[in-house]
């Protein structure tokens, strides 16, 4: 049976998510506002469409293995590359922790969170290094200590193979729209019966009110040791404050200010793009741009005969 870890790994090889079509009744359309760029279901969804379109190389409306693989490539060959300072072709395990530090450095938030869980609760270090420690023997198949492209490249296409061979439901070797949409579901599902089976600590099946109470309090003190900035164990209003200001600085740098220049700018304002912005040239070399035409000059106005 694959693994949660396995599917997550072939979601994030596929790239791509796809969701149904946004219902919308005649009186009424039921709209789900999130901050930042994508602030609405719709622009979810158009998303999903789009990666979906970007990973359908032949554009047949489906998703092969190869096109799969060729996508997670891309993705996750990136982040190689993007850790793989020397350009030997091989991370180690430095260059891992040094991308994965410049990784928090650009999200003041996360790295916050994770620098003061670590520091209150030796579990949650011994959980992160044992992750970082899978992840390593997961993709480091020869045990050498570093991780090669050849490594990457067999993790993507085991895993997406994986995926496929249990949400591929009608054993076509292609992932439809509505077969990506049942394994996201499935994979929720799982996410959660996991949830409840570490949670059902004497493996009866029941969740005791003692299980439902450890289950919920555990996240809570990782929260708790977060916010609470001093360590003194105490929450004190002005800390509290103090998380809702980060939170909301990190929100508001989602935020994005639609361009002078988007199509719905252009429109009400009546502008060309060149108009709104400097339309740069992106003309072959060895190919002469065109020259602007001079504007045709007014002719006078024949005269009367006498």
């Amino acid at each position: 049976m694959m693994t949660l870890r396995s599917l997550g790994l072939g979601m994030l090889a596929l790239g791509f998510l796809v969701l149904p079509a946004r219902a919308d009744d005649k009186d009424k359309k039921v709209v789900v506002d999130l901050p930042g760029p994508i602030d609405s279901l719709e622009d979810l969804q158009d998303s999903g469409r789009m990666l979906f379109t970007m990973a359908d190389a032949n554009k047949d409306g489906q998703i092969s293995q190869q096109e799969a693989i060729d996508a997670g490539n891309l993705l996750v060959g990136g982040y190689f590359f993007r850790a793989d300072k020397d350009g030997n072709g091989s991370v180690s395990r430095e260059e891992a922790k040094e991308s994965r530090d410049a990784f928090l450095a650009q999200r003041p938030l996360l790295r916050v969170i994770v620098q003061r869980a670590q520091a209150k609760d030796p579990k949650v270090t011994a959980a992160t290094r044992d992750a970082q420690q899978g992840a390593m023997s997961l993709l480091d198949t020869n045990n050498d200590g570093q991780i090669q492209a050849p490594e990457v490249k067999q993790a993507v296409q085991t895993t997406v193979q994986s995926v496929y061979a249990v949400a591929d439901t009608n054993r076509d070797g292609q992932m439809s729209p509505s077969e990506v949409n049942a394994a996201v579901a499935g994979a929720v599902r799982s996410a959660v019966q996991a949830m409840y089976q570490k949670a059902d600590t004497d493996g009866n099946g029941q969740l005791s009110q003692a299980e439902y109470d450890k289950a919920i309090i555990e996240p809570a003190n990782t929260i708790f040791l977060v916010l609470d900035a001093n360590n003194d164990g105490q929450l004190s209003l002005q800390e509290i404050q103090a998380a809702e200001r980060v939170l909301a600085s990190q929100i508001r740098k989602l935020n994005l200010p639609e361009p002078a220049n988007s199509p719905r700018n252009l429109i009400e304002s009546g502008r060309t793009p060149a108009q709104a912005a400097p339309v740069p040239s992106f003309t072959p070399a060895g190919v002469r741009p065109a020259q602007p035409q001079p504007a045709p000059q007014p002719q006078p106005a024949p005269q009367p005969r006498q």
